[in-house]
């Protein structure tokens, strides 16, 4: 099933969320007042889909885990480049970005208004003495309009709205290539990393060994797309888990691991909710699951894991073992695959499959990190 852009852009939204559950859907009530305001105004197509993804995606340039060259990652993106000054607000004064300074500060100050789903009078009100200095006339009146109709403050409020995010989305029905979902993906892996603080690349070298080894058990073409996409997301659902909590170095509580341990299932709730994406939702959400049933959080066991979760997390644990972390140091390829054939023998892993990778290992020569396997 093909993957559109609308729903992979809502998805990547949803990801951001995490980092601020308490905000909930911001990125997509702040599309929600973007596009209702340039539909309003009679915006062209390409100034919608341009305000679209960056009202979507505005939180990738803020906080520890932004991309330390934001501009220049998203401008990268085919499919991103004309949104790129918009989502890092370069030029603040530039009337789109206006429109989503709007957007963003509407949504906070409505959020403090009760009851829900009606006009917030106090809101607006505190944004018009703001015209002409940060907002625009023509924007404000727009809103104004808006805020005759009853229906939109509703869906506004709405607990719902993200599962109607597509029905204001000025992309249609566009499909991602292969290529692109990879290029989103990728990027979304440099916001996952860095808030994981974990090893440079770690998710991307997830992908390429996993891809590596899709490529040995004879998956198809689109087959190894769709697990190096897996491999990229894997870590998505850490974004919910603080950062500190990820790196620390002493013992970690009871509470502390089943904090952790959750992440897969948040992982899941957001991939598989992408129409199209199950089957890497299935790859990416169950690495941490064991052969013998022992793992998390799903406890899945056996016939249970098709082979390309078993593929993640070998992928995962030898790319784990490699790297320097906060409670070890890097291992050796050699030392690596011996802990990884000892965690196969007691269940923890698939045997055939680390065995596929020792003799890739072996044959190749060189390490599986190597820049030169990670992307196409």
């Amino acid at each position: 099933m093909d993957v559109t852009f609308t729903d992979f852009l809502i998805g990547f939204s949803s990801a951001l969320d995490l980092l601020s559950p308490e905000n909930g859907h911001r990125g997509v009530r702040r599309a929600y007042i973007v596009m209702n305001i340039a539909r309003q105004r009679q915006f062209s197509l390409l100034a919608q889909q341009r305000l679209f993804i960056a009202a979507l995606l505005r939180d990738i340039s803020r906080g520890a885990h932004a991309p330390h060259d934001c501009a220049s990652q998203l401008a990268d993106i085919p499919l991103l480049a004309d949104s790129a000054g918009l989502i890092v607000a370069r030029g603040r004064q530039h009337s789109e970005n206006r429109l989503l300074d709007l957007a963003d500060n509407l949504d906070l100050l409505a959020l403090h208004e009760f009851p829900r789903g009606h006009y917030p009078v106090r809101a607006v009100e505190t944004l018009c003495d703001s015209i002409g200095s940060r907002y625009l006339l023509d924007d404000m009146l727009a809103l104004r309009e808006l805020g005759l109709e009853k229906e939109f403050w509703a869906e506004f409020a709405s607990a719902t709205l993200i599962s109607t995010a597509a029905s204001f989305s000025p992309f249609a029905d566009r499909v991602l290539s292969d290529n692109e979902m990879t290029q989103l993906s990728a990027l979304l892996a440099v916001v996952i990393d860095l808030h994981c603080r974990s090893a440079a690349q770690h998710s991307v070298v997830v992908a390429g060994i996993a891809a590596r080894l899709a490529q040995m058990y004879g998956f198809s073409k689109k087959g190894v797309a769709r697990i190096r996409v897996a491999g990229l997301l894997h870590d998505l659902g850490k974004l919910v888990v603080p950062a500190a909590l990820l790196t620390k170095a002493q013992p970690l509580t009871d509470f502390e691991r089943r904090q952790i341990h959750i992440h897969p299932q948040f992982t899941w709730k957001i991939l598989s909710r992408i129409a199209g994406m199950q089957d890497i939702a299935r790859m990416a959400s169950f690495h941490h699951e064991r052969p013998d049933g022992k793992g998390y959080p799903f406890h899945l066991r056996g016939a249970q894991l098709d082979l390309g979760p078993r593929i993640i997390s070998v992928a995962d644990c030898y790319a784990a073992l490699r790297e320097a972390r906060c409670y070890k140091p890097a291992y050796s390829p050699e030392k690596s695959l011996i802990i990884m054939q000892e965690t196969a023998a007691r269940g923890g892993l698939d045997p055939e499959v680390v065995e596929a990778l020792r003799s890739d290992l072996m044959g190749a020569g060189q390490d599986m990190l190597s820049a030169s396997l990670l992307l196409p």
